[in-house]
């Protein structure tokens, strides 16, 4: 919810750079059922996802990892993009990661997407997600009680993914994913009726 309010990724631990997995998006679902069980996971099933190839085009690479040989082959200017690998010992190339030197990732609707949980965390944290343009109020008497109607004209400041619905999309190929995400419109219309 930070990275949201403030509309940006940061480098909050001032490692100079910014890291992130290279996970696809249908695979964040079997993962993150797995790091459920788990009583302090690594990550949780939330987080900002950005296209490869705009972080590469940003200059983020993938992490090169390797022994200290390795390391002290490298030229200063690619220290940033080294993880040490020892088999066995300390091994994380199961997280496919990737690293942008830069200490701000400035976040809009074109360029991330929101990853949450579940449908109802959308819902409940819809005030992150939609900026209000304006409501239609229509309040009618009806049989003794006044029955009242909200159109809510919202503008979507982030698209939003959630956990189940990546679960069901699973069987779409790459193509029909990115479709289903990059086709949320920017203008959204919600409707809430009750009665008083």
């Amino acid at each position: 919810m930070s990275i949201i309010n403030d509309n940006a990724i940061q480098d909050v631990n001032h490692m100079g750079s910014i890291c992130f997995t290279e996970s696809p998006v249908t695979m964040l679902a079997p993962m993150f059922s797995i790091f459920k069980r788990y009583t302090n996971p690594m990550y949780a099933p939330y987080g900002i996802g950005i296209r490869k190839s705009l972080i590469y085009e940003m200059g983020g690479r993938p992490v090169i990892y390797g022994d200290s040989t390795d390391q002290n082959q490298l030229p200063d200017s690619m220290q940033w993009r080294f993880e040490l690998f020892f088999p066995q010992q300390h091994d994380f190339t199961w997280l496919r990661e990737w690293r942008l030197q830069k200490t701000n990732i400035e976040l809009s609707f074109d360029n991330c997407f929101v990853i949450v949980d579940t449908n109802n965390d959308i819902l409940e944290l819809r005030h992150l997600f939609y900026d209000v343009d304006d409501i239609d109020v229509d309040a009618q008497p009806e049989d003794g009680g006044v029955r009242t109607e909200y159109h809510i004209y919202c503008s979507r400041k982030y698209k939003v993914v959630s956990m189940e619905d990546i679960l069901k999309v699973c069987l779409l190929n790459k193509k029909q994913l990115q479709k289903e995400l990059l086709e949320q419109p920017i203008q959204d219309h919600l409707y809430y009726s009750t009665w008083e």
